[in-house]
């Protein structure tokens, strides 16, 4: 999960790292929300993007997937 941490108010998104916490989903804050919307292939800002492998193209992709997971996990705060 990625997270925009320049969202206004902070109630909208504050709820997102428990849940994510909750069912073992890491997240990483990412400063600006108009950037997230971008990575995202929209013009608009984005608050949160979750990413997820599905489909027949998750092999392929899944060593990629697996390197930014372990980036995130680097950089989160343990919880416990």
């Amino acid at each position: 999960m990625f997270i925009a941490g320049n969202i206004t108010p902070i109630d909208v998104i504050s709820h997102i790292p428990v849940l994510c916490e909750s069912v073992g989903i890491p997240y990483v804050y990412v400063p600006s929300k108009e950037e997230l919307g971008i990575a995202g292939a929209t013009k608009r800002p984005t608050s949160c993007i979750l990413v997820q492998l599905k489909g027949k193209d998750s092999e392929e992709l899944k060593e990629s997937f697996d390197e930014v997971v372990a980036a995130i996990k680097k950089v989160a705060v343990p919880t416990e």
